[in-house]
């Protein structure tokens, strides 16, 4: 392995499969596999794994016990607790809300950000 990374999955609509707008912390979304199978390859590869969410901690906590999705921290990245107060410091953050900043212009962004919609809305669609 070059080096090892870490890598934060947003919970909503990445680990639990999307219902929708947010039904409450106690909503037990399905799991969505493929992304858990991504969860286990990454973290048998020595990376580190934080699931994060608007959720409380003991929820993501419960639910990768129940499920058996591994994951190093929650909600936080406790080696950087002192920089950071905010979004837990990882390499790669992998969210379904997410837009990718590549050096688009500010007429560009604007474009992309007003006609952003999250995957499973045009996921949805599709089926």
């Amino acid at each position: 392995m070059k080096h090892k990374r870490i890598f934060a999955f947003d919970f909503d609509g990445v680990i639990g499969l999307p219902h929708g707008s947010f039904k409450g912390n106690g909503y037990h979304n399905n799991v969505n596999h493929e992304v858990v199978d991504a969860v286990r390859r990454l973290k048998e590869m020595g990376h580190t794994i934080i699931i994060y969410s608007t959720r409380s901690t003991d929820f993501l906590r419960d639910y990768c016990a129940q499920n058996n999705i591994p994951a190093d921290y929650f909600n936080t990245n406790p080696e950087f607790d002192n920089l950071n107060r905010g979004k837990p410091v990882a390499t790669v953050y992998v969210d379904d809300r997410a837009l990718c900043y590549r050096g688009q212009s500010s007429q560009e962004l604007i474009g992309e950000l007003i006609n952003f919609e999250p995957y499973h809305h045009n996921h949805s669609k599709e089926k």
